[in-house]
């Protein structure tokens, strides 16, 4: 400030301004002096009051630079900028993205088209030959447990609609993971053509196999007549009868190291409702056609299980006497 206006005293037309030195003391000042009968002068005054006479051009710092650049060419800049990059790279990007969103899309149904089968080989497949029998009883009431033991003592392959549908949804490439996702967390029923079409693919998947157990599943009427229609009758229904408190309890106690989303109490109460409205009268409509086997879940697991053994027992040794009169009655048809 003293020094500006000592300039401004001594030369009424020096301009004095302060700018950033490039050596020497921290701040210099600079000014600009009017040399009679010629053009401004830069003089520097620097620690010990000194002037040193440069051209202009090679001595403005990079901020009087700046300041002299017409602010209507920095906007034009701006807006050719702006402009190129929504016009040209922007464009160019979100092609990018699409081509690569498209190529991952072929991808995922070419691995879709594997994991599935042709309409001719469901067609050839021989379901009507199999022995299925659903597996139906409320959430914890032990279908899996005692599907595992029928599995060992009578050669049945276990498929379990729920663990079908998991697998699923934690399956890369399916195109049903987050719709099955939110009806699990919801405690609702999967859409049966996704359920059904899971089954029968893990039916063919065994071409070995004849004997089929179906755990949790159908769900509903509209998935039982569904699946008979589309894939083969069940022959019997092993039904787990289990109180609703004691299948509450069971599920806390797996919730604790299943890892299964649906195994909280909110999930496990809308898994309840959704048992008593809808699976509930799929056991009650085959009960009408006499093909229930009830288990009462009340005694000790091993009781239980003998019970379930000597029924499942029992329905085989019946469905092999059933085939062999078929086969002896068809060979006295061929006879004739």
């Amino acid at each position: 400030m003293f020094a500006s206006a000592l300039l401004r005293s001594s030369h009424p037309r020096l301009i004095v301004r302060a700018g950033r030195a490039s050596a020497g003391p921290k701040f210099a000042l600079r000014g600009y002096a009017t040399v009679p009968g010629g053009k401004p002068n830069q003089a520097r005054m620097g620690q010990g009051g000194g002037t040193n006479a440069k051209s202009n051009s090679s001595e403005k710092s990079i901020f009087g630079r700046f300041n002299e650049i017409n602010p209507f060419a920095l906007v034009a800049a701006a807006t050719i900028l702006i402009s190129g990059y929504s016009l040209i790279i922007k464009p160019y990007f979100e092609w990018r993205t699409d081509l690569k969103k498209r190529a991952d899309e072929r991808v995922k149904e070419e691995e879709i088209g594997k994991a599935g089968y042709s309409d001719e080989e469901v067609a050839q497949f021989p379901f009507g030959a199999k022995t299925v029998v659903f597996v139906l009883g409320g959430p914890g009431s032990g279908k899996g447990t005692n599907s595992a033991k029928l599995v060992e003592d009578f050669g049945f392959v276990h498929l379990s609609a729920g663990d079908l549908l998991r697998a699923e949804q934690q399956r890369d490439v399916s195109q049903y993971g987050e719709l099955i996702g939110h009806y699990i967390r919801e405690g609702l029923i999967v859409p049966h053509e996704i359920t059904i079409g899971l089954l029968r693919n893990a039916m063919m998947d065994r071409p070995e196999s004849d004997r089929f157990l179906i755990d949790g599943f159908p769900r509903n009427l509209v998935q039982a007549k569904a699946f008979e229609d589309t894939v083969c009758k069940a022959k019997k229904v092993l039904y787990f009868e289990c109180p609703e408190a004691t299948m509450l309890e069971r599920l806390l106690d797996r919730g604790k190291t299943s890892g299964r989303t649906d195994d909280n109490i909110g999930s496990i109460k809308k898994r309840f409702r959704t048992y008593i409205n809808d699976s509930k009268p799929v056991i009650d409509e085959y009960a009408k056609e006499g093909k229930v086997m009830t288990v009462s879940c009340e005694a000790s697991v091993e009781d239980v299980y003998k019970h379930t053994h000597d029924q499942m027992k029992a329905l085989l040794q019946d469905l092999e006497k059933q085939a062999v009169e078929e086969k002896q009655t068809k060979e006295k048809s061929d006879k004739k």
